[in-house]
């Protein structure tokens, strides 16, 4: 399929990398943590046929640089906002998947007249809402490619995007419901990020809905990519996004 492929430099001098598909109402595609956009190429073809998409790779991930020693969400948040005002976007729907659930989160609590819809898939306001033996995984490695960093440079780039699982991301459910866009939670049955906290999200954003989808664990996207995109476009289509 034919895409737009831009980079966007912000003010620190970083470059944060985008790709952009289709026409219609703006959509953008927001990857996990060490990923990057291309976990969405099976939710292309599907979306860009109702919506401008673009399909980001977040700072330090990707083809997208970074000039700091430490990241955050909602430094990021100012990335996606500096895109948008580049691309001349007085609002947009936002997907994001794990931490870019939680980076949307963000986005829609700090700019809220700039979202028009937010979906979150597998996201997570704190450490404790991850499932025990996933989070005891993230901690080895963390220490694996803490001890790679001292030889590897790429590893070492590495450690400020890894530290994003071991913190809050900086929003209190007082936070949450001040989120005013309307909201699709969906999350599988079976994915890393405990039920109840997925639960706790929806009931904390005002205007939010939720689907706990069976048989799906964190890679729901990939796995099973019809039954996530029907979900999604359903969501965003029936609520006036087309």
């Amino acid at each position: 399929m034919k895409s737009e492929k831009t980079t966007a430099i912000m003010p620190d001098g970083s470059q944060i990398y985008y790709e952009k598909y289709g026409e219609g109402p703006a959509l953008f595609l927001l990857h996990g943590n060490g990923g990057s956009g291309k976990y969405f190429s099976r939710q292309i073809n599907s979306f860009s046929k109702h919506f401008n998409v673009f399909v980001v790779d977040s700072r330090g991930h990707g083809r997208s640089t970074n000039t700091q020693s430490e990241t955050s969400f909602q430094l990021m948040a100012e990335d996606l906002l500096h895109i948008m005002n580049a691309e001349q976007l007085t609002v947009a729907d936002l997907l994001g998947f794990s931490d870019g659930a939680n980076l949307a989160m963000v986005f829609a609590f700090l700019y809220p007249d700039k979202v028009d819809h937010l979906i979150l898939n597998a996201g997570n306001t704190r450490p404790d809402g991850i499932r025990l033996l996933p989070h005891i995984g993230s901690y080895i490695q963390y220490a694996i490619v803490w001890l790679g960093a001292f030889f590897d440079i790429g590893m070492r780039n590495f450690l400020p995007i890894l530290r994003l699982l071991f913190r809050d991301i900086g929003l209190s459910t007082a936070d949450l419901k001040q989120i005013t866009a309307p909201t699709l939670v969906i999350v599988g049955k079976h994915d890393v990020v405990k039920t109840q906290h997925s639960m706790y999200i929806a009931r904390s954003i005002p205007d939010a809905s939720f689907a706990l989808v069976s048989g799906q664990g964190h890679m729901f996207a990939r796995r099973n990519p019809k039954r996530f995109n029907q979900e999604v476009l359903q969501f965003l289509l029936e609520d006036g996004s087309d």
